[in-house]
């Protein structure tokens, strides 16, 4: 699977999630992409990410992130950016947690496992989701789709969750793709550097296991997110307003008989 991942050096857990089989013997098209966000990214990865005829991106961060982050790629002509303005100046909940509490891998776990039995029922999310599957299903079959947020795990993760399962992927494949962050990211090359940040600006100290807790994903973070979702089919329909006619177009055209 390592295949997946596109080795770029300054955007992080940048790889393909489609071109994966369905239960019913046919597979997801190619061009779907997700990765972390753009903001350092070097004039080759630029060049890498143009080629890849990419025309929508659905950038998950909110206002806050956007402004101290900001993503040079997209302003390209042609390319639409899908990315939502709920939750106005507030504080992302993970600078806040990150802030404010100790940062033991207990505690740390804890936040995870917590703020993702809240991802899916975010208005911010719930509207760059629901844009995104409705820009899908009607995207030309040429056309490439890039899903982020910060990291590209957890609210991209879910997102990638929820797209993969509607079209047919079997679990298995679905729950692969959300771990393989845990090897898609060169975590010996970003530790040091977030933990010198984290003592820099905010006067804390973390370990390794901390932060692999925090920068990495486990199936306990999973688990409550879909725990708390229930059946994945009617979260779409209901909480994200997504009607049949929609889906049904979605699934055509993101899915190739083998």
């Amino acid at each position: 699977m390592t295949d997946r991942v596109l080795p770029l050096q300054g955007v992080h857990n940048f790889r393909r999630f489609g071109e994966l089989p369905t239960r019913d013997g046919g597979r997801v098209r190619s061009g779907l992409y997700r990765s972390g966000q753009f903001s350092r990214a070097t004039p080759a990865d630029l060049d890498a990410m143009d080629g890849l005829g990419i025309k929508v991106v659905a950038d998950l961060r909110r206002p806050r992130e956007r402004e101290m982050e900001p993503s040079h790629w997209p302003e390209r002509e042609g390319v639409t950016v899908l990315a939502s303005d709920h939750a106005g100046s507030a504080e992302p909940p993970h600078l806040v947690f990150l802030r404010d509490n100790e940062l033991t891998e207990q505690s740390i776990r804890g936040f995870m496992t917590d703020i993702y039995r809240e991802l899916p029922f975010d208005p911010g999310n719930q509207w760059v989701f629901a844009q995104g599957f409705r820009a899908l299903a009607d995207a030309e079959p040429d056309h490439g789709f890039i899903v982020h947020c910060a990291a590209g795990k957890d609210r991209t993760g879910l997102f990638c969750a929820f797209l993969l399962t509607e079209l047919g992927v079997d679990e298995e494949a679905v729950r692969e793709d959300y771990l393989m962050t845990n090897t898609a990211v060169n975590f010996e090359r970003i530790i040091p550097a977030v933990a010198k940040r984290l003592k820099d600006e905010l006067g804390k100290d973390a370990g390794e296991a901390e932060l692999r807790a925090f920068l990495g994903v486990d199936a306990a973070y999973y688990d409550a997110a879909m725990e708390a979702v229930g059946d994945p089919r009617v979260y779409l329909r209901e909480e994200l307003g997504l009607d049949e006619d929609t889906l049904a177009r979605l699934r055509e055209r993101l899915r190739d008989a083998w």
